[in-house]
């Protein structure tokens, strides 16, 4: 096979793991059965270095397995035979890797040579390498190299074989033809074999493109923010180490010799082992650095001691007597935070896993199947602490909403104030769209609804929302908007999104609170949301608080509440009546707002009987955001996160019932329902062709049931656009199918239509592009509060 040699250069830590930067890589042919100081001795006159005067170190780049189609890549240090097959077979154990890469440390070990044509010693430094294990350790000393993550078990009847060449077992294949490669598969260039019955050729680069430090491991180079390192942003010192406690248990039992950074490590592992085996320990340090664990069974044999050692600094297993003899605990429910640190590295590569794939993934790697809310609850705090600076999220958003658009294609607007650098700006806003709810809102009833919300963060962020509503009667998320302020400019702006970017839909009604800020907006010459354009619609519920404020009469309230909330306009003149007797003021102030905006029975059906914005549900999609306390980054993803999850789920849900072979929704059955269960019986008289009189028993007044114009004087057949209870006894009379009164908004084939589109996951953080033509954005500007008056009269 071809193996990569890489050095002088520098080993690098990424969010993939261990990577090369700053050289070519030497493509070298060898056989997988060749042993370390063979493979020493042939590699001295190929890089043109004399073995006396100077000294090779090799380091391996190893896959660990973190989900089927994601690696983790630690550096594996190559110190005996062993470790140097288990490289050599990183091909046949992943076959969707074709790489095999080895970086090379050269040292000179005479004064009268001073080459230092090498990569920066990981072996010198125990603070700055990411192994557990002892710095130095004799080949002979042990049955297998004690790795940090991965153990590999020698094999003492291994025969080495040579190939019989002039190196007598290597080729070097600097000057062969090889196509580009990636870390994560095989090249583009074609494989071929040299040598008959010898291991495939594989073509081989680096991929050092994606250079981001975001991976808290001893020694980064940056911290939990990487997208902010090319502006400057993130202090590199600032580093925290972390623990990839799953890879280690991915391939480990505790035993004597593992080593670990602190006691927490220590802890962590023993911990996730005895939740796998469904057993519990306690721990106690019994002398200073050292420490003992044992299973809280008192029968039970089992326990481990550990104590941190002056050699290399980090804390060892020195013995450990088992296995458990008592039966086993159940465990308890996963600690979150535990949970928290096992998903943390796939988090921050894929950062909008779904909790559907992350069960997946828990169960294919641990054998278990994880609570539904404690993982929700896992992923809530990775990335509340990835993406949780609320300073630095800002400089981080226009990266977010740009790999939207790239894997997406998200239509996004940004306001900023530029600072007198125009490189920099300080946050206003931001509005988006994905084409997956702009496709699927030709789907629902032209309706469309919004609303702001709080967040109640550290600065004054205001989330803006407009949403649809589905043929089940649920808000479909339609756009959305991050600003610093609700005004007047804040609503043209949105409003002005919504119109350009997600619909250009003649006849729709929008609906809204009646503040004023909207309606100088609605009102705006030439704008495109007045009739017969738009038909704009007060929320009955605002305008009634509107209403209470001015005339603090409960009384009157609940008089215009029953005025707007009746479908018949009878009884909408008779509440009004009411109004005026008891306050004639009220009523002139009623009376400056049209009936239209307001009062259902004057509605024409338009609003399709939605009378007020229920928050809560409207907002449902982003519940979280105030009792997490995200930063807008945080929010932006897992906003991301809900609408694709209200996607699959409202298909999977659509497309159940229709192979199920209804045709309209609950909203329309259910209706169809009371009717047939209803205990009155209905008198239908004919008054005219196409018009009849409804009535109850020992009743004179009824209702007038017009098919042809598809209205009935009960109001709710215009204004829900399916057929009331007096239009199904109509029906019912004349032997005739309701449903063909029902409005094609409420069919299944609709609802399956609205959430057919799908979403593409997001690239990982690395790949994450620039935002072209953005500045470094900045927190949103603080308004002053205004100065106090003048009471000196100077």
């Amino acid at each position: 096979m071809v193996v990569c040699y890489y050095w002088k250069g520098s080993i690098k830590y990424g969010p993939d793991g261990v990577y090369y930067e700053g050289s070519t890589p030497k493509k070298i042919r060898v056989r997988k059965k060749t042993a370390l100081s063979t493979l020493l001795n042939g590699l001295y006159p190929i890089f043109g270095l004399d073995k006396q005067k100077s000294e090779f170190k090799i380091f391996g780049r190893y896959p660990v397995v973190v989900s089927p189609d994601l690696f983790m890549y630690l550096l594996l240090p190559v110190v005996n035979d062993t470790s140097l097959e288990t490289m050599l077979e990183v091909p046949s154990n992943h076959p969707s890797l074709k790489n095999v890469e080895l970086y090379l440390e050269v040292t000179s070990t005479s004064d009268d040579v001073n080459d230092h044509a090498a990569c920066s010693s990981v072996l010198e430094n125990p603070a700055s390498s990411s192994k557990r294990q002892r710095i130095q350790q004799p080949q002979e000393a042990t049955g297998y190299v004690s790795h940090p993550f991965v153990k590999v078990e020698r094999d003492n009847g291994l025969e080495i074989q040579g190939v019989g060449n002039s190196n007598g077992w290597i080729e070097d294949e600097e000057h062969s033809d090889f196509g580009n490669g990636s870390t994560h598969g095989g090249g583009d260039g074609e494989m071929t074999d040299k040598n008959s019955g010898s291991d495939d050729v594989v073509n081989l680069t680096a991929n050092n493109g994606n250079a981001l430090k975001d991976l808290n491991v001893p020694g980064l180079e940056a911290s939990a923010n990487p997208c902010l390192l090319n502006k400057g942003v993130v202090d590199s010192s600032a580093s925290k180490p972390w623990s990839l406690s799953s890879l280690w248990v991915d391939d480990h039992e505790l035993r004597v010799g593992l080593c670990f950074k602190d006691r927490d490590e220590l802890k962590k592992a023993v911990d996730w082992c005895s939740i796998r085996g469904q057993q519990k320990c306690v721990v106690k340090e019994i002398e200073k650095d050292e420490y003992m664990f044992k299973c809280i069974r008192w029968k039970c044999n089992w326990s481990l001691r550990a104590a941190r050692i002056e050699e290399h600094g980090l804390v060892e297993i020195t013995t450990c007597s088992g296995p458990h003899t008592g039966c086993s605990i159940k465990p308890e429910n996963f600690n979150v935070e535990f949970a928290a640190e096992e998903i943390e590295c796939l988090i921050r590569v894929q950062p909008t896993l779904t909790i559907v794939e992350l069960k997946n993934w828990w169960f294919e790697k641990f054998g278990d199947m994880l609570k539904t809310s404690e993982l929700r609850a896992a992923k809530q705090e990775v990335i509340k602490k990835v993406y949780g600076d609320w300073d630095q999220s800002f400089r981080v958003l226009p990266k977010l909403m740009a790999a939207f658009h790239s894997s997406n294609g998200l239509l996004v607007d940004w306001q900023y104030e530029l600072f007198p650098n125009p490189e920099f700006a300080s946050f206003g806003g931001v509005f988006w769209a994905f084409p997956q709810s702009i496709e699927g809102f030709r789907h629902c009833r032209p309706l469309i609804i919004v609303d702001t919300k709080d967040l109640n963060s550290k600065y004054p962020v205001k989330l803006m929302i407009a949403s649809g509503l589905d043929a089940d009667d649920c808000f479909f998320p339609l756009a959305f908007a991050l600003t610093k302020e609700v005004s007047t400019d804040s609503w043209h702006w949105f409003l002005t999104g919504i119109r350009e970017k997600v619909t250009q839909r003649k006849d729709v009604c929008l609906i809204s609170s009646p503040h004023p800020d909207i309606v100088a907006v609605i009102n705006e010459p030439g704008s495109l949301w007045q009739e017969p354009w738009v038909y704009h619609r007060f929320c009955l519920d605002r305008f009634c608080l509107k209403f209470h404020d001015i005339f603090q009469d409960y009384n009157l309230v609940s008089l215009v509440k029953q005025a707007g909330s009746t479908s018949q306009k009878e009884e909408f003149d008779s509440y009004m009546k009411d109004i005026e007797k008891k306050n004639s003021e009220a009523r002139k102030w009623l009376d400056q707002f049209p009936q239209t905006q307001w009062a259902l029975a004057h509605d024409s059906g338009r609003r399709y009987g939605v009378m007020t914005i229920e928050t809560e549900v409207l907002f449902a999609i982003c519940e979280s955001f105030q009792s997490l306390g995200l930063s807008v980054t945080a929010n932006a993803l897992r906003l991301f996160d809900e609408l694709r999850l209200l996607f699959h789920t409202g298909l999977c849900d659509s497309s159940g019932r229709v192979n199920c072979g209804d045709v309209y929704t609950k909203l329309v059955t259910d209706k169809l329902d009371e009717f047939r269960t209803a205990s009155v019986t209905y008198v239908v008289m004919p008054i005219d062709k196409g018009v009849f009189q409804v009535t109850e028993p020992l009743h004179k007044d009824g209702w007038i049931v017009r098919l042809r114009e598809c209205t009935c004087t009960c109001g709710k057949f215009q204004s829900k656009k399916f057929p009331c209870l007096h239009v199904l006894a109509v029906c019912e009379k004349l032997k005739i199918n309701p449903l063909q009164y029902v409005d094609d908004c409420y069919t299944l084939e609709r609802l399956f239509k609205t959430y057919t589109a799908t979403f593409s996951p997001v690239p990982k953080v690395s790949a994450w592009p620039e935002a072209s033509g953005i500045p470094t954005l900045f927190p949103p500007v603080m308004s002053l509060p205004p100065p106090p008056p003048n009471l000196s009269g100077k």
